[in-house]
């Protein structure tokens, strides 16, 4: 077991997200409160499409077509990506995250009722203090939040196993830092569990890294995967 590693997303793996990144972009792009009632038909559209965004900075191409009405969502939003604004990127990813700060500091309850955790993190948490098997976070969310959401459901996961995108935004793929990782600490093996195809696939050629695509989370529809048990159940084998 010791030189077999598991990393795992946060959002869309580990927890439901997507109401928390729904409510601070709708306010951030349209001025709408965070508290204001929620527009299920947009809300249903902005899920369908989420496979699209696996960057915060990309909320910034994503939201004007989700918010304001686009006919042809992904052609848009892929060609948006062709004349990126990096400074007018930055500019949103800190007031992205000083939203979501000032939310948390300041309405944590009602923070804390927008993200629910799967049946798959328990599991997780359940092999991980009955084995202590390698876990490690890779995820492009704040690490606070990841911590402040660990610690509200009583999973003490050492925090240098949480690599978040204070991290991860000095590689150019997830794949190259987990690369990188198991060199650096001898694991090898992996598995890595992500909701996103985009992230997967940066793993293609390294061929001791299998990859599992959670179906649970906001994955790309008509692409085969994993529900939460079977999952489970790969990685529970994995380490024995």
């Amino acid at each position: 077991m010791k030189d077999k590693i598991l990393f795992l997303d946060f959002d869309g793996v580990l927890f439901d997200t997507l109401k928390e990144v729904y409510l601070v972009n709708r306010q951030l792009y349209k001025g709408i409160s965070l508290f204001d009632e929620v527009d299920n038909k947009n809300y249903q559209l902005y899920s369908k499409y989420k496979y699209l965004v696996y960057n915060i900075w990309m909320f910034y191409y994503y939201n004007p077509l989700l918010f304001d009405g686009c006919n042809d969502i992904e052609g848009t939003f892929l060609n948006a990506l062709l004349s990126r604004d990096i400074e007018k990127e930055e500019k949103f990813c800190s007031e992205f995250l000083s939203i979501r700060a000032d939310l948390v500091k300041n309405n944590y309850d009602f923070w804390n009722s927008l993200e629910t955790p799967y049946n798959f993190f328990y599991e997780i948490k359940k092999l991980y203090e009955e084995n202590k098997p390698e876990i490690v976070i890779v995820s492009k969310k704040n690490k606070a939040s990841i911590l402040q959401r660990f610690a509200s459901y009583s999973w003490d996961l050492p925090t240098d196993k949480v690599f978040a995108r204070e991290i991860l935004d000095k590689y150019l793929t997830k794949g190259e830092f987990m690369a990188q990782y198991m060199e650096q600490n001898g694991y090898k093996e992996a598995i890595f569990v992500d909701d996103n195809y985009n992230n997967l696939k940066t793993c293609d050629k390294f061929l001791n890294i299998k990859q599992i695509l959670a179906l649970w989370g906001n994955s790309q529809p008509n692409l085969k995967g994993y529900n939460e048990k079977s999952a489970f159940e790969e990685i529970k084998n994995f380490f024995c």
